[in-house]
């Protein structure tokens, strides 16, 4: 039986101390499908909604606790999908981040957070799944990261996908704003199902940004065609565009 009451208390607790954060994101991405670990969920395209709310205090101690939103909502009904509907989130996202770097810093230039993540399907009759995330990061030319997720609860228990990423950014016109960015990933998945387990697939990322707007492309690149099989390979190419705000 799926229940939305711990995103629902968790989305209010976010809107509730969001406004007593230092530091709060708010941003929304249009992409031309929404893709996870080389598989396509939707098509057609999304609104993704998303916010950022940390630097929170406890008296004069910051709180080393992040909070996070997201969201993927239809925008077009597609065909031949009976649950497709405009304006309809397909899927909610709700993570509170543990900033380890912190709370035991290793270096200057490394981060690193443990947290909870929670995946709601409004649009389906699936049940929620809960998650461990894990983040590191190191702050350099490339600027290689990892992320690991494991499933604790939900229709997926056990099931672990990991990612190793590297991102550069060129700034081309200082003075309006004007940046290039590129990035690539690499996505591990272990199947708790029987599936097979190994490399699914590689994104590569370009993106045009003029002060808090952007326009970008990624290609998804099929690595083991046993892992991402044939009918979850849909989309190659996505189309993006977006803009954000911080406050």
């Amino acid at each position: 039986m799926k229940s939305l009451s711990a995103s629902a208390l968790a989305l209010a607790g976010l809107c509730a101390v969001s406004a007593q954060a230092a530091d709060v994101d708010v941003g929304i991405d249009f992409k031309s499908a929404y893709v996870a670990t080389g598989a396509t969920c939707n098509d057609g395209w999304m609104a993704m909604p998303w916010l950022s709310a940390s630097g929170f205090k406890m008296g004069d101690t910051e709180l080393p606790v992040v909070f996070d939103f997201w969201g993927a909502m239809d925008l077009e009904k597609i065909d031949g999908d009976a649950r497709s509907k405009r304006g309809r989130f397909e899927e909610i996202d709700l993570d509170v981040m543990l900033n380890l770097a912190k709370i035991a810093p290793i270096d200057e230039n490394f981060s690193y957070s443990i947290g909870y993540l929670e995946y709601d399907y409004p649009a389906h009759d699936w049940n929620t799944d809960n998650l461990i995330l894990f983040t590191a990061g190191y702050d350099c030319l490339l600027a290689p990261s990892f992320t690991a997720k494991y499933r604790v609860g939900g229709d997926h228990v056990g099931k672990f996908e990991g990612a190793l990423a590297v991102s550069h950014g060129v700034t081309l016109d200082e003075d309006n704003g004007i940046g290039l960015d590129l990035s690539a990933d690499i996505w591990y998945v272990d199947n708790e199902d029987g599936g097979e387990n190994g490399f699914a697939c590689a994104d590569f990322t370009a993106s045009l940004s003029v002060q808090k707007a952007y326009v970008g492309v990624t290609y998804v690149a099929r690595i083991d065609d046993d892992v991402l099989t044939d009918d979850s390979y849909d989309t190659k190419w996505i189309a993006s565009c977006g803009i954000s705000y911080g406050f």
